[in-house]
């Protein structure tokens, strides 16, 4: 009986929960707690388009009907739909500010885009050689010209085809002073840096670029080789959008680490020592690690050490898709006294030349060659069959009986199938800057160095010809009685690549035979209108897909030559001579110049890289003629 009264109770007291949450349940009249029920949905229903409810199957649904998530996703795919819109719109914008108007990079906004600086808006027509047609012909197929021209000896560019610099940089003004002038010096320095936002120098002294195909990207950039202070490698490039990527540090020391070989210099440099790459700090000045430079002009201009890359090169990769493409990068070090195969693996850094033979001229070193160091090397060329050319500069002993002054000597190598020189292992890349030869065991490579060509000058640059079997040499000669001479030599290269063994070890060089060589091109240095001092570093030569020759004779302007004759057809100068900051006599002579595979010339200075859109590509080198791998000799 107890049991059943807890059992009635706990009854009503289940029964009495409920009412006390709904008391109309009672009601004969109500209808039972259901929030399912129309009735309830109806009086539930809310107004508010955003809030929710709960249907008949128990979902939560919006006041609109449709479930919560299925509303989400509509929502979501609306804006999806008109996000392209969006994005037209930006890219519009973008090309309104930067593609149109008057400036280098034009827009009806480009005062607010900072359009690149243009430093050349005209190419002159060469009329002395008497044939002007011809010459403004050439020039139109090779530059964007505008159609209508005022001047009939120049022809003015296209506005957004002209010379732009599209990169610059302060100038590097290395000069050792006293501890009593560099408190002056500096503050006089951080006054000009101040000025300037873009105040601290980061190239020292740009000597030559080189492109390369990235293939997992689909496009390629720009590599720059820095040959101030211990060297760097500069990449430049363009996105596959409409926003440009610019510059970023590809190597840093890329032309002297180890200080094995740097001698003193008795001003810049100690012997055993790479310069740092400082630049501007001052709290590096402070703390003794860099320089100040001195206030007189006369004193500016005067160049950092040159102990960093001089020349790059991409390797050639038989029957690649073109030239450019290759993983490895062959770089001209000048601190460490080599040319390198830097690998795209491992980062290694393979030598490739250490030794070169001794351009002797007497028969009486034919049998007992002389082998010395490479000491500025420079120019690298790759032949179709995998040979590596390059270009050596260095000062001999006086050896004429009236002129005992050390004179400058330029010679052309080259080192037979390079591109079968096998990597090194990356722990042995550190040991091979004391190597005193291409390899750890000591063997020069007698039989794959030789000289193809040497002069007494200095070279300053080189490139194969159109037709694969010519080279063209730069070369400037000082001498006292007939001044400053720049030359353009064409070397006929021999087509049997075994022909110039000869029995008794000796060396074929070019310049042995008049068929060999000619000149091609020659002018006087009093011929420039410039009176700026042209640096002697740099690749200042090259050549178009259609044998059209590129030349850097005068310290700003670009000359043209024709293939055939070597005349001069146009000249490509400068509006005025750059400057930078309150240094008025600080000129930029320009010290390279090369294609690029992007439909542009690049030109450079020390301190600054330009572009001009061309019509014309650079000379492509086959890849399907490289020698098979390799012989026992490689």
């Amino acid at each position: 009986r107890t049991m059943a009264m807890a059992s009635s109770s706990g009854e009503v007291r289940r029964r009495k929960n409920p009412q006390k949450a709904n008391p109309d349940a009672s009601h004969p009249s109500s209808p039972p707690n259901n929030f399912n029920s129309p009735t309830h949905q109806k009086r539930r229903r809310p107004e508010n388009n955003h809030e929710q409810y709960s249907d008949d199957n128990g979902n939560f649904r919006s006041s609109s009907g449709s479930p919560n998530g299925s509303n989400a996703a509509s929502i979501k795919k609306e804006y999806d739909e008109y996000a392209w819109f969006a994005v037209f719109l930006m890219a519009l914008c973008y090309f309104i500010v930067t593609r149109g108007g008057q400036s280098s990079r034009g827009g009806v906004l480009s005062s607010f885009s900072k359009p690149y600086h243009v430093v050349s808006s005209s190419v002159a027509v060469a009329v002395a050689e008497g044939n002007k047609e011809k010459s403004e012909k050439l020039l139109r197929s090779i530059f964007y010209i505008e159609k209508s021209q005022k001047d009939e000896n120049s022809l003015m560019l296209i506005p957004n085809h002209r010379l732009e610099v599209i990169l610059s940089s302060p100038p590097d003004l290395f000069n050792i002073v006293g501890v009593e002038e560099s408190v002056e010096e500096c503050t006089y320095n951080n006054e000009v840096n101040n000025q300037n936002q873009n105040s601290i120098p980061y190239l020292s002294h740009l000597s030559s670029t080189t492109w390369v195909h990235d293939e997992e990207l689909g496009r390629g950039y720009l590599l720059l080789a820095d040959a101030g202070r211990s060297g760097r490698i500069w990449r430049w490039e363009v996105g596959g959008g409409p926003i440009t990527i610019g510059r970023s540090l590809n190597m840093e020391r890329s032309g002297c680490r180890s200080g094995l070989w740097v001698n003193a210099d008795g001003k810049n440099i100690g012997n055993g020592t790479c310069p740092e790459n400082l630049f501007g700090d001052s709290s590096e000045i402070e703390k003794g690690k860099m320089s100040c430079s001195k206030s007189s002009t006369s004193d500016l201009s005067a160049s950092p050490p040159l102990l960093g890359s001089a020349s790059l090169a991409v390797e050639l990769t038989r029957n690649a898709e073109r030239s450019t493409v290759g993983a490895n990068i062959v770089v001209a070090e000048w601190g460490e006294k080599r040319i390198v195969r830097v690998e795209g693996e491992t980062g290694a850094r393979t030598p490739l030349v250490v030794l070169v033979p001794h351009p002797s001229v007497g028969e009486e070193h034919q049998q007992h060659q002389q082998w010395r160091r490479v000491v500025r090397p420079n120019h690298l060329t790759y032949t179709p069959f995998g040979d590596l050319l390059f270009s050596d500069n260095f000062l001999e002993s006086g050896s004429i009986p009236d002129d005992n002054a050390p004179y400058n000597v330029g010679v052309v190598y080259r080192r037979r199938e390079a591109v079968h020189v096998l990597p090194i292992p990356a722990e042995q890349s550190r040991d091979a800057h004391g190597w005193t030869a291409a390899t750890d065991g000591g063997d020069h490579g007698i039989e794959n160095i030789d000289v193809l060509f040497q002069t007494r000058g200095f070279i300053e640059g080189m490139a194969l010809g159109a037709d694969l079997s010519t080279l063209f040499v730069f070369v400037t000669t000082d001498t006292v009685h007939f001044g400053k001479t720049k030359r353009v030599y064409k070397v006929r290269l021999s087509a049997d690549e075994d022909d110039q063994d000869s029995d008794d070890g000796g060396i074929d060089k070019a310049g042995d035979d008049d068929d060999e060589f000619a000149v091609f091109h020659e002018m006087n240095a009093t011929d420039c209108e410039s009176d700026v001092r042209d640096p002697s570093n740099g690749s200042k030569l090259t050549v178009d897909e259609k044998g059209t020759v590129y030349l850097i004779e005068c310290p700003s302007s670009v000359t043209l030559l024709d293939k055939e004759d070597g005349n001069v057809v146009g000249t490509l100068t400068l509006d005025k001579l750059q400057t930078q900051g309150k240094y008025p006599s600080l000129s930029s002579p320009l010290t390279s110049i090369s294609f690029g595979e992007d439909g542009y010339l690049y030109i450079t200075s020390p301190s600054e890289l330009m572009r001009i859109k061309s019509r014309v590509e650079g000379m492509p080198l086959p890849t399907n003629l490289v020698v098979p791998p390799p012989s026992k000799k490689a």
